[in-house]
């Protein structure tokens, strides 16, 4: 489990937790989406990859999800639709792996 020590607060745990405060101490909280519901499709994203993708590993569990994908982006470009967010970018981290293996 990632753990993130700051200067002046509390140690971050977890990947989402972490990347989320640094896009926000970037100053780049577009990355978090942009209204409300683009928001909640982020959020539902990252929750996705920790549901789907983490701790499996099974070719048949990561063909699924890469089908649901398929699916779900074929009139997207990105999984907002068309705003590149933090969600396209951890999807993308938590499915390299699999994707370097094929």
């Amino acid at each position: 489990i990632p753990v993130l020590q700051t200067n002046n607060g509390p140690s971050l745990t977890g990947l989402t937790t972490i990347a989320a405060h640094l896009v926000k101490q970037a100053n780049k909280e577009y990355l978090l989406g942009s209204t409300p519901e683009e928001k909640a499709v982020v959020q539902q994203w990252l929750e996705y990859r920790v549901t789907r993708v983490d701790g499996h590993s099974s070719k048949d569990d990561i063909r699924a999800v890469l089908k649901d994908l398929n699916s779900y982006l074929e009139d997207k470009v990105y999984l907002t639709g068309y705003n590149f967010t933090l969600a396209d970018i951890l999807l993308y981290y938590g499915l390299h792996r699999f994707i370097v293996m094929q």
